[in-house]
């Protein structure tokens, strides 16, 4: 009788076979994960940047509005605080924005609600400037500049945005 040729594998050439495949399993598997956490990571710190860019846009768009008043100075309302900006832009709407961390909210009177405009706030700090940029203002009769930092924080990592706004209708 003739003998057949054998197909297939030995018990221990598979073993062989599936020990490399782990050991290579073993190896990649976390350098996978670590890049999957990776980019999650960036993906998250982008969205906060971009969280952080429009919102400072836009508190530069609404501070930019000030109007003034009957006596020449700027609407806005006193005293001057570093924390909270109320005032009325030059269509006669009254804006507060105002912080209570994690959030900064805008608001307009006459209108329900109080949209959040940005979450994830550690800090949002307002200064005000006389015409020259360097000396501090007193009151609304003599603020030209108004300087704000906004901080937003996600994973124990800090963004932060300054910005100068030049009030409009210098005199």
């Amino acid at each position: 009788m003739k003998k057949l040729p054998e197909n297939g594998f030995t018990l221990v050439e598979m073993v062989a076979a599936l020990t490399v495949l782990a050991l290579l399993a073993a190896i990649v598997g976390p350098l996978l994960s670590n890049g999957v956490r990776a980019y999650n990571n960036s993906a998250t710190a982008l969205q906060t940047l971009s969280k952080l860019r429009v919102a400072s846009e836009r508190l530069v768009r609404e501070i930019r509005e000030i109007r003034r008043d009957g006596s020449g100075n700027y609407d806005i309302s006193l005293p001057l605080s570093s924390t909270t900006l109320q005032f009325f832009k030059t269509d006669s709407e009254q804006v507060t924005i105002s912080t209570a961390a994690p959030m900064v909210t805008l608001s307009y009177a006459g209108i329900a609600g109080t949209p959040i405009l940005s979450d994830k706030v550690s800090a949002l700090n307002f200064t005000y400037f006389q015409a020259d940029g360097s000396l501090p203002a007193n009151d609304n009769s003599d603020v030209a500049f108004i300087d704000f930092e906004l901080i937003l924080t996600h994973a124990g990592n800090n963004y932060a945005q300054r910005a100068r706004v030049a009030l409009r209708n210098q005199p």
